[in-house]
C-alpha cells in the first residue's frame, strides 16, 4: 500500500506508512504513561511530530486509531501464540508459558485488557466485530488447542475450553484493573516485577491445578 488515507476507518496496519506508525506508537505511549485511554489527539499529534489532521487522514476517527492498536497489539499476540502451538513442550507447560505471556503483555501494555473491553462495549458493530476477529477470536482458538492436546494426551481432566478461555482472561487481567484495588487489597498500588513473578506463581497454580487430570 502506498502512503495514503483512509477516511471512514483504520488504515491496513500490515503495509502501514511510517507516519502512521509514528501516531499509533505516540498513542501507546502516551496511555502508558498516563495510564490512561483517553488520551487527546492533540498531545498524541504533538508526541508523534505530526498535525492533528492526519489522525483523521489515517485512521478516520479516535476509534480507527484505538483499532490500529488493538490490532498492532493482535499481530504481536498472534506471533507469540503461534511460535508457542508449534513449540516441542508439553500441553502444561504450553498453558504456563501462556499464562505468564498474557500477564506480562499487561505489564508492559497495561491500557490493554481495558482497551479490548471498551471496544468490545461501546465501539461500533464494525468496530467491536473486528477486535473480536483480531483478538479475541484466535487466543480463544489457541487456548482450546492447548486445552485439547492436553486432554488426548491425559494431562488436563475435559473441561469447557471456553469457559476457562475466560477465566484465564479474568485472572490475568485483575491485578491491572485499577491502582486504587491494589492499594486497598496489597497496601501498595504500583507493579513492579517481583510482583508480576508472584502473580504469575499465583494465577498459573489456580488456572493449570484446576486443568490437571487428577
Amino acid at each position: 500500500m502506498a502512503e495514503g488515507g483512509a477516511k471512514g476507518g483504520a488504515v491496513d496496519q500490515s503495509a502501514q506508512p511510517a507516519t502512521a506508525q509514528r501516531i499509533v506508537d505516540a498513542a501507546r505511549s502516551l496511555m502508558i504513561e498516563r495510564d490512561l485511554l483517553e488520551v487527546s489527539i492533540a498531545d498524541i499529534s504533538e508526541r508523534a511530530g505530526t498535525n492533528v489532521a492526519l489522525v483523521s487522514y489515517y485512521f478516520g476517527n479516535r476509534e480507527g486509531l484505538m483499532i490500529a492498536i488493538v490490532e498492532g497489539d493482535a499481530r504481536r499476540a498472534a506471533g507469540h501464540l503461534d511460535r508457542l502451538l508449534a513449540a516441542d513442550m508439553t500441553p502444561t507447560a504450553k498453558m504456563e508459558r501462556h499464562i505468564r505471556g498474557m500477564i506480562e503483555a499487561y505489564f508492559d501494555r497495561p491500557y490493554l485488557n481495558r482497551l479490548l473491553h471498551k471496544l468490545l462495549r461501546e465501539a461500533s458493530p464494525q468496530a467491536s466485530a473486528k477486535v473480536g476477529a483480531s483478538f479475541v477470536r484466535p487466543v480463544t482458538e489457541a487456548r482450546r488447542a492447548m486445552i485439547a492436546d492436553g486432554v488426548a494426551r491425559g494431562e488436563f481432566r475435559a473441561v469447557d475450553a471456553d469457559l476457562v478461555s475466560f477465566a484465564i482472561d479474568g485472572a490475568c487481567a485483575h491485578l491491572f484493573s485499577s491502582e486504587q484495588s491494589r492499594r486497598t487489597v496489597l497496601g501498595d498500588g504500583s507493579l513492579d516485577h517481583n510482583l508480576i513473578d508472584r502473580y504469575v506463581v499465583t494465577v498459573t497454580d489456580l488456572i493449570v491445578g484446576g486443568l490437571l487430570a487428577r
